[in-house]
């Protein structure tokens, strides 16, 4: 029978592979918006394309959920902690995937496109930093636990940043002229979900968190 150090090892493994799926679909995500920004018809195909892949790495993440709470759900209260992390990382992937669906109905006039292009590369940039640093620390777990508190703190930090940029957004938005009542709700609505994904990647550095000291 596995000693429970042993399994504890076997679930971070799982985790780091799943860690590296967040971080490329989140990646995805950002290509995606590129190429939607840049100009959405002329790259609907190959746009077409990234969302597949994106898809396909949700189903590959999918997978690992369900070994994890398959194999190694019935153990004790302490490893528990790290089976219900797999819980908050899968969630994490449906973000990505509804803002890429979101996009196609953002339709912007010339004169209102450069600055939102701006501001959303502004969060998606730092989203995907956040992801990195989240890829990192899943990885410390199992290699350097001594950086794991680190790399948290940086995840709540770049979390602090990333609240700044969207409420700076939000602002623009309201006040912006050029924006029929639409496309503010839509780009809004688009926003808050970014937002809702950083929301989640600092609940999961918590998590970690209550892990490693536990």
């Amino acid at each position: 029978m596995l000693s429970n150090r042993k399994i504890k090892e076997e679930i971070i493994t799982l985790l780091i592979d799943h860690s590296r799926l967040i971080y490329s679909v989140i990646s995805d995500m950002g290509v995606y918006y590129t190429g939607w920004s840049e100009n959405y018809e002329s790259n609907k195909k190959s746009l077409t394309k990234k969302k597949s892949k994106m898809q396909l790495v949700e189903e590959e993440a999918d997978e690992i959920k369900i070994k994890i709470i398959k194999d190694y759900a019935e153990i004790d209260s302490q490893l528990g902690n790290i089976v219900a992390l797999i819980l908050r990382m899968d969630n994490l992937i449906n973000y990505p995937l509804e803002f890429v669906d979101m996009l196609p109905n953002i339709k912007l006039k010339v004169n209102s496109s450069k600055e939102i292009f701006e501001r959303y590369e502004k969060l998606i940039n730092m989203i995907m930093n956040m992801a990195n640093v989240l890829k990192t620390t899943i990885k410390n777990l199992r290699d350097n636990q001594e950086k794991v508190f680190n790399n948290t703190t940086e995840i709540h930090e770049i979390e602090n940043k990333i609240d700044r940029i969207y409420r700076q957004f939000l602002e623009y938005l309201y006040s912006n002229t050029d924006l029929d009542i639409r496309m503010t709700l839509r780009i809004r609505d688009s926003i808050v979900l970014l937002e809702n994904l950083a929301d989640r990647i600092h609940d999961i550095a918590d998590q970690i968190r209550v892990i490693i000291y536990s």
